[in-house]
């Protein structure tokens, strides 16, 4: 059984058909481990591609592509929401998003401008339009007040320009000149029933600006069209997960560089012909990790150019720049049907060279939460950090190794040695690793002062139905966490803000800055009836 996107497909199909009955699209994502999804799939049938979409998009549309909540539910939900969030009484925490209404925002990008750690952004995706749409939040106070503003939307060059339908997966970067990028992935949801016309475009694209404003005009990295009538259609290819990371190492030959990187979904031709994107060929049925890049704000991204070498079941990457300027992208290699390995690419001599020995050799099943319906499979995602030589990458599995099979996943933390590529692995949460408690979505950064790594977790409610977004420290490296705590004010159940449990996101980012202050922000549900997003700086 291949390790992918987890679904309980009976639940996904249920959902379709009474979109297709009522009109109304509830848009649930459950992951319960019953059956997977490969990497990269062709179709059989339209509904099996709407099915995959719905599940990896996460947009709460219609089949119709208009976006409708049930009658009176908002009003209802928003009116629950601003009693709750009045009763709110923080002494440290900080709400990020600034609007008053109840839709979730999930799945989190940080960043924090190298040269004034003042200057720190985060970036959601927000359902406060009935669907998908990136909303960046700016601080220039190192977190204690922020804005609310919305991410430029992409426009489809195979429907005469005219904006996708929705965004997802948002990556935040600056240089070291105070220049912002922001990265998603947009797309198209739209179902023409009366036409019997579908249209599942998707684009990776950026936003350049200036420490507290991005473009107002999208740079476009890669479109993939995805469209057709409902008896024959065309869909090569799926884009996935973009993050991006800027170099500002001093004295890198490659200073200022933007990196764009991203998963490519070969679904393959009618013949099973491969994918041809850029300077990159993929087979059929599979998927690699790609990368673009431009010299600097402003600049030209490149085509698109294959990072995962030879291997084809690829997913889930994320990059760092060590000390000397060079590139090393970690990412999730799906080939065995056994485990998962954690691999390293570099760029040497402009060409990128995977390290034949995984990072990491993990299993991943589930967190093993029967109170979610979520999607998790996200815990298993790279979660990259870099101090100097040395990079740390977070990551959630059951199993390390041929070591002891929990039911339930735990943190744990790949320290590498960018310069040899030898790597160790530590257990970063400190509650047994049998303990039956829970632990997702990972993220790690360094500062001068130690490792942290961030990660929800339920250790505190004895039911494991409420979550605490912890932070732990290492002063010895990364190989403990002695220190390791709540840092949110308020327990919180994370299925109380998305419709039906559906979506709690796939990440969130852990930042710190050149201050050594470490910023955490996360999804958060304390009012008890939205889904809205808190954060905390970390000194100790």
């Amino acid at each position: 059984m291949r390790h992918r996107y987890f679904k309980r497909k009976s639940m996904l199909s249920l959902l379709l058909a009474l979109s297709l009955a009522t009109g109304f699209a509830i848009g649930l994502m459950a992951n319960m481990g019953s059956s997977t999804h490969a990497a990269g799939l062709r179709f059989s049938s339209f509904a099996a591609y709407v099915n995959y979409v719905r599940a990896h998009h996460k947009a709460p549309y219609d089949m119709d592509a208009q976006a409708v909540m049930p009658a009176g539910s908002a009003k209802a939900l928003a009116k629950q929401s601003h009693a709750s969030i009045s009763a709110v009484s923080s002494t440290s925490n900080v709400r990020v998003t600034q609007d008053s209404n109840p839709w979730p925002k999930a799945e989190i990008g940080s960043a924090i401008n190298p040269a004034d750690g003042n200057n720190y952004v985060v970036m959601s995706n927000d359902f406060r339009e009935n669907f998908d749409h990136q909303f960046f939040h700016v601080s220039t106070n190192g977190g204690k007040k922020f804005t609310d503003d919305s991410m430029v939307g992409g426009n489809d060059p195979f429907t005469g320009f005219v904006p996708l339908t929705f965004q997802s997966d948002p990556g935040v970067a600056f240089d070291s000149s105070g220049n912002l990028a922001l990265s998603t992935i947009t797309g198209n949801l739209i179902f023409d029933f009366t036409n019997g016309y579908e249209n599942l475009d998707s684009q990776i694209e950026v936003a350049i600006g200036q420490r507290t404003f991005a473009s107002l005009l999208p740079t476009v990295i890669d479109t993939q069209p995805c469209n057709g009538t409902f008896t024959f259609f065309s869909c090569f290819a799926t884009l996935d997960k973009p993050l991006i990371t800027v170099d500002n190492v001093k004295g890198s030959p490659n200073n200022g560089t933007i990196y764009v990187y991203y998963t490519l979904f070969c679904n393959g031709g009618p013949k099973g012909e491969p994918c041809v994107d850029g300077s990159a060929t993929i087979p059929a049925n599979s998927s690699a990790i790609l990368v673009s890049s431009a010299p600097g704000a402003g600049g030209q991204f490149s085509t698109p150019t294959l990072v995962s070498g030879s291997l084809f079941q690829e997913q889930f990457s994320d990059l760092v720049v060590d000390s000397h300027g060079t590139p090393h992208m970690f990412f999730d290699d799906f080939s065995s049907f056994t485990n998962i390995n954690m691999m390293e690419s570099t760029l040497v001599n402009g060409a990128w060279v995977v390290n034949p020995k995984p990072v990491a050799t993990f299993n991943f099943t589930t967190t093993g939460n029967s109170n979610w319906g979520f999607r998790d499979s996200g815990t298993v995602a790279p979660g990259c950090g870099i101090r100097k030589d040395t990079a740390y990458c977070a990551f959630g599995a059951n199993q390390i190794g041929t070591g002891p099979v929990a039911n339930t996943s735990s943190v744990f933390l790949a320290r590498v040695n960018t310069l040899t590529g030898a790597s160790t692995i530590s257990q970063v949460n400190n509650d047994p690793f049998l303990g039956n408690k829970h632990h997702f979505f990972p993220w790690a950064t360094a500062t001068a002062n130690g490792v942290y790594v961030g990660w929800y977790d339920d250790r505190r409610d004895p039911f494991s139905v409420k979550v605490d977004y912890f932070v732990g420290k290492s002063t010895d490296g990364g190989k403990t966490f002695p220190v390791q705590k709540a840092v949110n004010d308020v327990s919180f159940n994370p299925c109380t803000g998305f419709p039906g449990c559906g979506f709690f996101g796939d990440y969130t980012q852990l930042v710190s800055g050149p201050d050594n202050v470490v910023h955490a922000a996360w999804s958060d549900t304390r009012d008890g009836a939205s889904m809205q997003i808190w954060s905390q700086s970390i000194t100790w």
